[in-house]
């Protein structure tokens, strides 16, 4: 119970005793020869100065105020609670000031992530899909580190699906099958000149297909014999983001399982066999923005099969892949980037296809390709650059939060062995400061791996957690960095669920932090004296400790 539950149950019985001592009949109830008293409120606060002992001698007797005793009383529930809940808020904020995969918050601000808790939990109620966008260079290609975390977070809080995909798809994924045919040329924002577009209409996942004539896409579940991504299929969502100029014209196959009777079983109950069965969509409902229009199909069965096919001239920035509800997770892997792109994409554009998407977490996992070329002299010029890439996403959308990810510890051979880049400390320190100024998350992946060195033992391990190169994660290194973040997500979570549980605002947890100071303070006095006790008992004796 609360305090001040105990304080409004102390103040009703004394209004119950206060209206039963005036209604109650001055000279009693009487039953045959028994008479009820109750006494008088006067008696009742009458301040009792002396009373008598066994040998008639008249004593003081000091009188409790009655609400001294309620103050009493609520300070001594109020230190039950504050010991119960002490305890685990030491846990979490140990790990959030000295855990090895903590994240590095703006002012040390433990309720960063609530906004985002929020959202995930709206998603659940709501039966809507927020969208986690992970930026990243060749750290997170192939779906690396993006599937682990899209399978927890499916996992924990709903979702299907590998999330926005490109129309065209060059580098393969390990979770999911894409293949396209026709007239569909892919640009990119990163990479060759000649394989750059003339504008800046690049999208959300910095690259655009220009359709000029008739082109199908097929998205398909990757079959796996581990079932490692269980959640990667099971669409029911499909969304395609074009430009609104131009003509499209769109239908869309799936393939789903039904039961298909094939005869009676010996009983003469009707036999049945599972089968693969393909249908055509209904035209898909859209929403027109200034620059962008969507296209949406809302499947009545889920399937891990589809089919796209577009005709017509306009520009495809996206096709999304969902469940019905829950959580989406984009993998954007651009080879060589450092990330500073986004200034260059057309902001509205930007801007209408993160709220198209419902895009509520931002993660841009850069730095490594910084590395090689950074020296002191570029520091403010690479702060800069990197501050207007944060800038530009965060107008494109001011209600996600953004989690920048330092790089990793990196190794190159140097006189015939293997040590680390001269310029990687101070790229991560400059990427710290410049998420922290910008009020952004900051996880060190270099401190997660195991800091000074790392990368060279990860290399070695069996199975190795890292390539020959020692820059690159293994498939089983990014699934083990991918676990590493969200575990740590998790104690933020929990913490989360932690004070909601237990209606915990700030004001309370700086009441709690000082209850423990206090035990603490307490506890260290007391130890002093126990000591010092010891020392003077040791000196009687003529003993030493």
């Amino acid at each position: 119970m609360t305090p001040v539950k105990v304080l409004l149950t102390i103040l009703s019985l004394f209004l119950t005793l206060g209206v039963m001592a005036l209604a109650y009949p001055e000279d009693g109830i009487h039953i045959g020869d028994t008479t009820l008293r109750y006494p008088k409120l006067s008696q009742v606060f009458e301040k009792a100065e002396t009373t008598t002992d066994s040998a008639g001698n008249e004593v003081k007797v000091e009188q409790v105020d009655p609400e001294e005793a309620i103050r009493q009383m609520m300070e001594e529930t109020k230190a039950k609670q504050f010991a119960a809940f002490s305890d685990s808020l030491k846990y979490y904020e140990d790990f959030f000031r000295e855990g090895r995969t903590r994240f590095e918050l703006p002012n040390d601000d433990l309720t960063w992530f609530d906004r985002f808790f929020q959202s995930l939990q709206n998603a659940q109620k709501d039966s809507s899909t927020i969208h986690v966008i992970h930026y990243g260079d060749s750290q997170l290609e192939e779906d690396r580190i993006s599937s682990t975390i899209r399978e927890d977070l499916q996992t924990e809080f709903g979702g299907n699906g590998p999330g926005l995909l490109p129309a065209v798809m060059h580098i393969p994924s390990q979770s999911t099958s894409q293949w396209n045919n026709g007239n569909m040329q892919r640009y990119i924002i990163f990479g060759p000149k000649e394989e750059q577009a003339t504008h800046n209409r690049y999208g959300p996942l910095a690259q655009v297909g220009e359709l000029n004539g008739s082109a199908v896409v097929g998205i398909k579940k990757r079959e796996n014999k581990k079932d490692m991504f269980p959640h990667v299929g099971g669409y029911s969502t499909i969304k395609v983001l074009a430009g609104k100029k131009g003509n499209l014209k769109l239908r869309l196959t799936y393939e789903h399982m039904v039961s298909d009777s094939v005869g009676v079983n010996a009983d003469g109950s009707t036999k049945y066999k599972l089968k693969n069965k393909k249908e055509t969509a209904e035209a898909p409902a859209y929403e027109e923005f200034t620059k962008l229009r969507v296209y949406t199909w809302k499947l009545p069965d889920t399937t891990s099969n589809i089919k796209l096919y577009m005709s017509g001239r306009t520009e495809i920035y996206g096709i999304s892949v969902d469940g019905a509800y829950g959580v989406a997770v984009d993998n954007v892997a651009m080879r060589g980037s450092s990330g500073t792109i986004f200034h260059k994409i057309d902001s509205q554009l930007l801007a209408e296809s993160y709220k198209a998407m419902n895009a509520k977490l931002i993660i841009m996992e850069y730095g490594g390709n910084l590395v090689p070329g950074m020296t002191p002299k570029g520091l403010d010029y690479n702060k800069n650059l990197i501050t207007r890439q944060i800038k530009a996403v965060q107008r494109a959308n001011p209600d996600a939060d953004i989690l920048f990810i330092g790089p990793a510890h990196m190794a190159k051979q140097i006189n015939g062995r293997w040590q680390t880049y001269p310029g990687l400390g101070i790229t991560i320190k400059m990427l710290r400061e410049v998420a922290l100024e910008n009020g952004l998350a900051y996880w060190d992946m270099h401190r997660v791996m195991g800091g000074e060195g790392s990368m060279i033992k990860w290399v070695k391990k069996s199975p190795p957690l890292g390539f020959t190169d020692h820059v690159h994660f293994t498939r089983r290194g990014a699934a083990y960095m991918g676990d590493l973040f969200c575990s740590s997500l998790h104690m933020y979570y929990d913490y989360y669920l932690f004070r909601g549980r237990h209606n915990l605002n700030d004001s309370k947890l700086k009441d709690i932090r000082k209850y423990s100071d206090k035990k603490k303070s307490d506890a260290d006095t007391t130890n002093v004296i126990d000591l010092n006790a010891e020392k003077a008992k040791s000196t009687k004796t003529g003993g030493g400790l």
